[in-house]
């Protein structure tokens, strides 16, 4: 007797779960293996971060308004720079609304993802403190990074109401920015620590002392 494997179903709720295994075994299975890669350049490892934030984004958005994206554009600001954390907000944006819908939002979310991980590159040094990084830094960052990245994109609004509306707009979306804010602070608690060591394998991050000048006779 035959059975036909691909008429089981599974409710939202289970597929959910199972797809969050999948991502967590991919991202543990990235990190441990990854000891046989010993270069500096990050283009490899940058590439993995994209498919994962992808992925990761079309994953959960049963869930509103939690992604992994900013947690990921904020490690990827800080370890690899603004270059690569513009390059990573354009990619993951452009790539996943393809499925999940374009807009005018997608330049905002553009504008939002690449500032948070503008300033996660130009604050390094408050996320980096003696070699390691700071995870109590690195989640008050995420958690206003949530709010940052939603009221950038809610300004894509203007384009169709008026200002005086705006305000009213972003109290009633405050509940979601509080699910953006969540669900950053639960990934820098779940990955920082691991990611970190993965990334900082592939990047370089010693900045030049300054050399104290000789005083002249």
């Amino acid at each position: 007797m035959l059975f036909d494997a691909h008429a089981a179903t599974l409710s939202p709720n289970e597929q959910f779960v199972l797809d969050l295994v999948i991502v967590t075994v991919a991202v543990a299975s990235l990190i441990f293996t990854d000891n046989k890669f010993n270069s500096k350049k990050p283009g490899l490892i940058f590439t993995i971060l994209v498919v994962l934030a992808i992925s990761g984004r079309l994953l959960l958005n049963p869930i509103p308004n939690v992604q992994p994206v900013t947690f990921l554009v904020i490690m990827v600001g800080i370890y690899f720079g603004i270059s690569y954390s513009i390059a990573f907000a354009t990619i993951v944006t452009l790539s996943s609304n393809v499925i999940l819908e374009h807009g005018i939002w997608s330049n905002y979310q553009i504008i939002g993802w690449a500032s948070v991980g503008i300033l996660a590159a130009l604050l390094r040094n408050q996320f980096i403190q003696n070699e390691k990084l700071n995870i109590t830094n690195l989640a008050i960052f995420a958690a206003f990074s949530g709010f940052l990245f939603d009221w950038i994109v809610s300004l894509s609004i203007l384009h169709n109401v008026d200002t005086s509306f705006f305000l009213i707009y972003l109290l009633n979306g405050f509940f979601f920015d509080l699910l953006h804010v969540v669900g950053n602070v639960v990934f820098v608690a779940w990955f920082a620590n691991p990611l970190s060591e993965l990334m900082n394998r592939h990047t370089d991050l010693t900045t030049p002392k300054a050399v104290p000048e000789l005083a002249s006779n």
